[in-house]
This record gives C-alpha cells, structure tokens and sequence, in this order.
C-alpha cells in the first residue's frame, strides 16, 4: 500500500532539494576561481622551469671567471654583479697598483720584475708571495687575485642567494685573518705579528664595515637572483688608509707645562710603526702649536716620522718631546699629517688638542 507524503515529508524534501540545488550553485560559482588558480598555477610553474634552465645556461658565461689560463679575469667582469664591490675597488689604490705613473717611474718603465709581482698579481689566496702574472697587468690588484682558490671563487661567507653561477669557496678563517695581506704586505704583517696584546686585523682597519647584500641587480633576471640574498655584515673594497675603525684612535696624546716647558708624550695606538710600509714616498708630519687666551697660535715644532730616518713611532710605542712654549699658552694642539706624492691628497691622520 503507497504510503501518503504528509506535511512533514514534503518538508523534508523541499529542504533535500534546497540543500542540493544550494550545493550545485556553489560548485557552479567555484569552478571559474578553481580554473583560474590552476591556469596561475601552471603558468608559474611553466615560468619557473623556462627561468631556472635560462638562469643556469646564462651563468655558463661566468665559467671564465675560474678557469684561468692565458687570460685574466677583469675586475669589470665581477662587477656585472658585484656592482658597488666593483665600484669601491675601481676608485682604490689596489686598481692603480700597476698604472700608477709614480710606481712605473720607481721601476724605469717596468723594468724591475722583482718589483711587480705585488702590483699584478697571479691568484694566490695564500700568504706567501704571489708572482707577477702575464695578462691584464693595467687592472693592477683585481679581484681573482685574492678571491680565486683551485678553481672556486672564494671569501669569508656563505652565499645565501638561490643560484651560485660560479663555484663559492668559503675560507672566513683566511679571509678574516691578517695573513691574507701578508703575502704582499710583509713588512707591515711582521710588524703586526710582534705587536703584543688584543689587536684588529688588517680588516678591520682598512675595509669598512656595511650592511648590504653580496650582489646588486643590473636586469630584470639578476633581480630575481639578487632578491633570494639575504642582507648582511659586509666589508667595504676600497682600502682607506684612515678606515672607520681607526677614526681618531692613531694616537694618544699626554702633556703637561713645566715654566716654560711642555712635555708631551705621544701614543702610537696601532699595531704596527707609524709610518708603515717598505717602498714609495710616504712621511708623517708632527705638528705642534700653542694657543694663547687670545687665539693666536704659535708652531711650537715640527717633526717628521720616516722609518728610512729611523724616526718612526714603535707599534704601541711613545714619543716623548719637550718644547718651549710662550708664558701665556693655555693650549696645545697636536696634528698628525700623512705627505706622500704630489698628486696625492695630504691625510689628517689626527687632531688632539690639550688644555695646559
């Protein structure tokens, strides 16, 4: 016997057929976003496989860079993507280490080898003394000299981006040691050898600290690269005699008037003679000058450091100096200057003024 559809039944159904049809409505409305996201989906995915092999066949132009025969490396070839590494070192000593009109003069036009190999090095990310190399000599002390390593570009870091285009070494107990300028720098390193006590690296005096990332972008593809770096505590390539570090802390000055005598005593806070190194023309200048109440300045002395003069300051070591001061000095200014060629800026290594 068929059983009657009551009120309640055809309730039931209409709330059946409510909740499939609501059902159907929902899965007719989705579907556009679902197709939508798998068509992104696959055009990143197809974007990514174009990129990456485009990425690896482009870094084949990088293999230069490490296999090095009969040519060098130029430091312009770093710089497609080392952008302000290259910058920095362009405008430094290192890149006119060969060019340098007063070093070609010193050497009659080249014709002392024994000279040159520190100014054109082969790659040698060691501390013993390189030797001169046969290409590229003008790009004087470039960037495979102290960065290429049996075949891998070297430093003192993990690379963090995605993709590496060339082979990364990474030596930070080299490459943060005073040992890596000592293979040309020989003097200066022994003398940093023998200096007692805590002491900075070669570094950290002459390569400025900055925070940035290892590459910059030059193009839409080394963008994408540049962005997977991660930013971090770098060092400057532009090896400044007076470096952040140094700032005012060269010397240390201590003075007091006796009548008409003014003793002073003279600090050298570094870890190596003051002046330092073994070739070229470079003189220290110490100055000096009394100030009376009424600002008027008088140059009580001047002296010149030199270690051909054997008159350089000792690493940490004082220079004592007694001078003749006027009866109404009230000052005393201490000025520290670097002279070397005619065509290089004088350097006011330090500025310290005493009360007497």
């Amino acid at each position: 016997m068929k059983r009657s559809c009551g009120p309640k039944d055809r309730m039931q159904h209409m709330k059946e057929e409510y909740r499939i049809r609501n059902t159907e409505h929902k899965r007719r409305n989705l579907c556009p976003v679902l197709c939508l996201l798998s068509s992104v989906s696959c055009l990143l995915c197809s974007a990514f496989c174009v990129l990456i092999p485009a990425l690896v066949v482009g870094c084949a132009s990088f293999e230069h860079l490490t296999n090095v025969s009969n040519e060098m490396p130029k430091a312009k070839e770093c710089g497609k993507c080392h952008v302000e590494v290259y910058q920095e070192w362009a405008r430094s000593d290192h890149a006119r280490a060969y060019i340098n009109p007063e070093f070609r003069q010193a050497t009659n036009d080249y014709a002392f080898e024994s000279c040159l190999s520190c100014h054109a090095p082969e790659p040698s990310a060691t501390d013993r003394p390189p030797r001169l190399r046969a290409a590229n000599r003008e790009d004087g002390i470039t960037c495979v000299c102290c960065h290429l390593d049996q075949g891998k570009l070297a430093g003192p870091m993990e690379p963090t981006g995605a993709v590496h285009p060339h082979p990364v070494a990474v030596r930070p107990e080299f490459y943060r040691s005073s040992k890596m300028c000592g293979g040309c720098h020989q003097g200066t390193f022994d003398e940093w050898n023998l200096a007692a006590g805590d002491k900075p690296t070669c570094q950290q005096c002459h390569m400025d600290e900055v925070v940035r990332k290892v590459t910059q972008p030059t193009s839409g593809v080394s963008g994408l690269l540049v962005a997977t770096e991660k930013t971090a505590v770098l060092r400057r390539h532009g090896f400044p005699i007076l470096g952040q570090h140094i700032g005012d802390k060269v010397l240390t000055v201590r003075g007091g008037k006796n009548g008409a005598v003014l003793t002073l005593e003279v600090k050298n806070n570094l870890p190596h003679i003051l002046p330092t190194g073994e070739f070229g023309f470079r003189v220290l200048e110490l100055t000096v000058i009394a100030l009376d109440g009424r600002f008027r300045d008088t140059v009580l002395g001047r002296r010149e450091l030199a270690p051909e003069a054997s008159s350089a300051i000792a690493a940490r070591g004082t220079l004592t100096w007694d001078l003749q001061v006027p009866p109404d000095t009230t000052k005393a200014l201490v000025r520290l200057q670097r002279r070397s060629y005619e065509d290089t800026p004088i350097i006011v290594l330090a500025n310290v003024e005493l009360d007497l």
